[in-house]
Parts: structure tokens; sequence; C-alpha cells
């Protein structure tokens, strides 16, 4: 099996309708949240991270403020609600 890195546009859409389709047929939470976090992160690579400058953004399913101080790859590195450093593939982040 190909890493999401590896994979094209189309291989990468075909790998989220999979997933998409895994998570309706999941029986417990943790069986979704895995499915969710690996949709995240295929839909990440399918994004330009030079698209993401510093500033504040939503995070998706997060109720606090995210401050992103700087992208390394796919995942967005910043502050939650001005506490410790956390991250998130970037294709949960919303622009505020």
């Amino acid at each position: 099996m190909k890493r999401y890195g590896e994979m094209n546009r189309e291989e990468l859409l075909a790998e989220v309708d999979m997933l998409e389709a895994e998570k309706r047929k999941a029986e417990f939470p943790s069986q979704t949240e895995m499915l969710e976090r690996k949709i995240w992160m295929a839909k990440a690579y399918m994004m330009a991270s030079e698209s993401f400058p510093q500033g504040m953004y939503e995070v998706e399913g997060y109720s606090e403020p995210f401050e992103l101080l700087y992208v390394n790859g796919i995942m967005a590195w910043g502050r939650m609600g001005g506490k410790n450093e956390s991250s998130f593939p970037i294709s949960m982040l919303k622009r505020k």
C-alpha cells in the first residue's frame, strides 16, 4: 500500500471515498475517530500548505480558536486557546 504522500489526487480521492464508506459501517466510536483522522490526513495531502499563512483559524470539531504559528508539511502547528503548542492536519483548518 502506498503512503498518502506517494499518491496522486485521484488515488487520494478514492482513498477518502473508501474511508468514508468504512466510517459509515464503523461499530465503535474509537473506529469512527480513527477513520476521521485518516480522512483528514488524506485530504491534507490534496491541499497546498503555502495557502495557510500565520494567523487565527477555526479547527473542525473544536470550539477554541487556533493560532497558526507555522506549517510543516501537511501539519499546522500553533496554540489552541493560547495554551501549549499543538498540531492538526491543514485540512482541519478554516480561516477566521
